[in-house]
């Protein structure tokens, strides 16, 4: 191990504080809206895509991949490999779920997790996020979650290229990966699942409670208001 305990928390401080710098919520400045506070309320490239323009919403597609890929190339660079890596690449990841510039708000973190997949496995994570953000961005007008539905499509494409027998056809098909990049990866995966899930319930929850208390002449909750 040609790496430290120092160097692994350097590398997680550095992967947190990329990502939690709030380029949706910039992009949504920039266009003149408050990201949290149209759409899903959620600072991410589909909400900026939707709310902000097309335009922007790439920008920040490719901005917040940049955040986890940058996490993860900084650790290369200090030294960590394996499954060290995964811990600036989760670190990213919560720092966009949980940004102190945005009042420990954020989004889903799909694109960061693009990010983090093509630092940690280039040429597995190639064709999968390229599926998913088609979907993610395609998807706008006809999907309820596009960014959820791309996520689960690419991570199926995903282990279609890291788990299936292609060495029978051609060996370069298949990327030789540490097992715990893989299983890293995927448990990000089902925690952005589980985050866009769980925040999408909340936000059913704030916006039914809102429509009664407007009613009833009462004030929206707090949560509704950020």
């Amino acid at each position: 191990m040609d790496f430290t305990l120092a160097d692994v928390a350097i590398a997680t401080i550095v992967g947190y504080t990329l990502g939690a710098l709030p380029i949706a919520y910039a992009a949504g400045r920039l266009a003149g809206v408050n990201i949290f506070e149209v759409g899903s309320r959620q600072a991410g490239a589909t909400n900026v895509f939707r709310e902000a323009g097309r335009p922007l919403g790439i920008g920040v597609f490719f901005l917040d991949s940049a955040k986890g890929l940058i996490a993860v190339l900084i650790a290369r660079f200090m030294g960590l490999e394996g499954g060290w890596l995964l811990l600036p690449a989760i670190a990213a990841l919560l720092g966009h779920w949980n940004s102190p510039f945005t009042r420990f708000k954020g989004g889903d973190g799909v694109s960061t997790l693009t990010g983090v997949g093509i630092g940690l496995a280039l040429w597995a994570t190639l064709l999968p996020y390229a599926v998913g953000g088609a979907i993610a961005l395609g998807g706008t007008a006809r999907l309820a979650h596009p960014s959820l539905w791309g996520a689960l499509l690419g991570y199926a494409t995903f282990l279609i290229i890291t788990l299936a027998p292609f060495e029978y056809a051609n060996s370069y098909l298949t990327p030789q990966l540490d097992p715990a990049i893989i299983i890293g990866l995927t448990l990000m995966g089902l925690a952005i699942a589980l985050h866009s899930t769980v925040y999408h319930y909340r936000a059913r929850s704030w916006k039914r409670a809102a429509k009664s208390g407007e009613e009833a002449g009462v004030s929206p909750p707090l949560a509704e208001k950020d």
